[in-house]
């Protein structure tokens, strides 16, 4: 007799949540890039007169019976490349205020500066969680070593 197989175990609710928020940077760097190559063909096809032969089959592509499809390019194009431009933008600037944040000598610094450095560490990838932590460590072996 046929026996089914043992179900796979699922997956854990999340994975993509964690991904995307550990690769942000990479996935708006790409966004940006895309954006920026579509709304560069778009704008050449529509207001480069004549249109260059290295878009001559992309003439075949967007110019159909029921419409021109560049449309969708010359619209899609500018909205994906603010939207990658942006969050590779966030990304760099919540860096550098973490990297401002945490470089301090003083452990009473480090200290007032603690709910700021974990209120970042929330929007940036886990690892800089993980230096928080790190950090923290740091000021407690060299408190004990004074002691």
């Amino acid at each position: 007799m046929f026996k089914w197989p043992a179900p796979a175990a699922a997956p854990k609710v999340g994975n993509m949540a964690k991904w995307t928020k550990n690769h942000l940077l990479e996935i708006g760097l790409v966004l940006a890039i895309i954006g920026l190559i579509l709304t560069v063909i778009s704008w050449v096809y529509s207001f480069v007169q004549p249109t260059p032969d290295l878009l001559a089959s992309y003439k075949s592509l967007v110019e159909r019976p029921e419409g021109n499809y560049n449309l969708i390019l010359f619209i899609g194009g500018p909205i994906l490349l603010i939207m990658g431009g942006f969050y590779f933008g966030e990304q760099l600037v919540l860096r550098r205020r973490f990297e401002k944040l945490l470089d301090t000598p003083k452990r009473s610094e480090f200290s007032s500066r603690r709910k700021d450095l974990e209120d970042l560490a929330r929007r940036l990838p886990d690892k800089f969680g993980d230096r928080i932590s790190k950090k923290e460590s740091e000021f407690g072996a060299t408190s004990k070593r004074s002691a």
